[in-house]
């Protein structure tokens, strides 16, 4: 499904530069658009201002609260949150899945899925 008027099929929060680049450009073979944003506060104001379908979460950023995050998603066409994370970090997807993503994995399997 393509992302109409230019405006991004979904959002990628991470600060992962390299990794970003991997997301965005396996995005775009499929012919979807992903915006990649570095805090939370960029996500949401994208969110509330735009019709993104899907939020990447990247559960390694320090200041993150994915929690916090999860209460302030639009409540109108809410994106589908999807939340990755080292697999080490059990209590980290944990908490991720119980905030309200839809489905929480570790990176290695985010990544090989892409």
């Amino acid at each position: 499904m393509n992302a109409t008027a230019g405006r991004p099929y979904g959002l990628l929060l991470t600060r992962d530069l390299f990794f970003g680049s991997k997301v965005t450009s396996t995005a775009g073979e499929l012919g979807l658009k992903v915006e990649m944003v570095d805090t939370a506060a960029k996500a949401l104001d994208r969110l509330h201002s735009g019709e993104c379908r899907l939020l990447l979460v990247d559960l390694s950023l320090p200041e993150l609260s994915v929690a916090e995050l999860m209460a302030a998603l639009p409540a109108g066409g809410r994106p589908k949150p999807v939340a990755f994370g080292a697999r080490v970090q059990a209590a980290l997807l944990a908490e991720a899945r119980d905030a309200g993503c839809d489905e929480v994995m570790p990176r290695s399997k985010f990544s090989a899925t892409l």
